[in-house]
């Protein structure tokens, strides 16, 4: 039995204003699109104390990760608290706080994670990049549109 905790922060600037960003982030068709992968699933019920799902496969594995809102500042601030499970067996649990500040090109987004890893299920490393490719295609769906 092992526990790990980590803190991470990662930043992009999108070309839009914090109103598109967050948009992308609230409507739950337009979040789907950009975070749901092949053969996944993916519910949202954006208001504090609403929930998340999103589910999917994974090395063999399916992964669900559940969350649920805590505090959303319109166009501004969003945060949440959330499990990732791995077939049905906890693996991290996590307190996210997504920040949108308005540029003059566009929104700088900011997110830090903390987050307790139990049992070698996940590593820090790997929570980090799946964000950050989460990221990567909230990035491709703004620019899409």
């Amino acid at each position: 039995m092992t526990v790990k905790h980590a803190t991470f922060t990662l930043e992009r600037v999108y070309p839009v204003p914090p109103e598109r960003v967050f948009a992308a982030w609230s409507d739950p068709a337009a979040k789907a699109g950009w975070i749901t992968v092949p053969g996944g699933g993916h519910s949202l019920d954006f208001r504090v104390g609403g929930r998340e799902i999103i589910s999917g496969p994974a090395d063999g594995k399916r992964l669900v990760f559940e969350s649920r809102y805590e505090d959303i500042a319109e166009n501004e601030r969003i945060v949440y608290a959330g499990a990732l499970s791995a077939d049905d067996v906890l693996a991290t649990v996590s307190i996210t706080t997504v920040l949108l500040e308005a540029e003059e090109d566009g929104t700088r987004l900011t997110l830090v994670e903390q987050a307790t890893y139990l049992d070698g299920l996940e590593e820090p490393s790997w929570r980090e990049e799946g964000t950050s490719n989460w990221l990567d295609e909230l990035g491709k769906a703004l620019s899409a549109v």
